[in-house]
């Protein structure tokens, strides 16, 4: 199955659950902008059943603001169901921590995930029961 959720629908979630203003543009097929702070560009690096794997690209002097903002917000990682590596630069979202997602999650996984347009593309798996 194929689900679009729109990014306007992401940041509502977001500003709502954690209390977190976000911006999200569609970049490339593989890509987003987010803007939380500073801008940065998401690649999709792996799709996994429960968690999604983004990488990002930084010169080095981008790379010591980055970890700048990462100091000043870490606490506030730990509310939130992101692991942010800034030495492997990425951001993995484990999808087992958003408490809405729990029900979902036990029915299906997913196995693909896009960006078109203003929207998240996720195509799912339904589990079979064993």
């Amino acid at each position: 199955m194929k689900f679009e959720v729109s990014f306007l629908e992401i940041m509502d979630f977001i500003s709502n659950t954690y209390n977190i203003r976000v911006g999200i543009k569609n970049f490339a097929f593989d890509k987003i902008k987010v803007n939380y702070i500073i801008s940065m560009v998401l690649t999709v690096k792996e799709v996994k059943p429960d968690e999604v794997i983004f990488q990002y690209d930084s010169n080095n002097l981008y790379n010591l603001l980055i970890k700048g903002v990462h100091f000043f917000i870490k606490k506030k990682l730990d509310n939130i169901p992101i692991v942010w590596n800034i030495e492997s630069r990425e951001l993995v979202i484990d999808l087992k921590k958003i408490k809405n997602l729990e029900l979902f999650l036990r029915l299906s996984s997913i196995s693909e995930l896009h960006f078109k347009n203003d929207a998240l593309v996720l195509v799912v798996l339904m589990k079979t029961k064993q």
